[in-house]
């Protein structure tokens, strides 16, 4: 069954835009890199300082492997002076999908 991770970051005030650039860079290198990878979303709310990351990968195994995978440990340290508190990861079983 397909995983789904959740990142959740919270930024500090003005940073906001610098996160959320790297991030989306981030994103889609990631996902040409990583054939495991099915389906990333990153969504937002400037006005909360809250960005999300979310990730559909084809197994629960896969998607613990990119909590050590180089390019997620570097990215997270480049925004980590820009974080207001440490970012929040949620392991979530995909459950349903419709796409229209």
């Amino acid at each position: 069954m397909s995983s789904v991770i959740e990142y959740t970051m919270h930024v500090k005030p003005g940073q906001y835009e610098t996160v959320m650039e790297a991030y989306v860079d981030f994103a889609d290198r990631f996902g040409e890199s990583n054939p495991t990878e099915d389906l990333i979303l990153v969504t937002g709310d400037p006005t909360a300082g809250v960005i999300r990351g979310i990730g559909v990968f084809t197994s629960g195994d896969e998607a613990l492997d990119v909590v050590s995978a180089g390019m997620f440990v570097d990215f997270r340290d480049s925004v980590a002076d820009l974080l207001a508190e440490i970012p929040v990861r949620v392991d979530l079983e995909l459950v349903h999908v419709f796409v229209k």
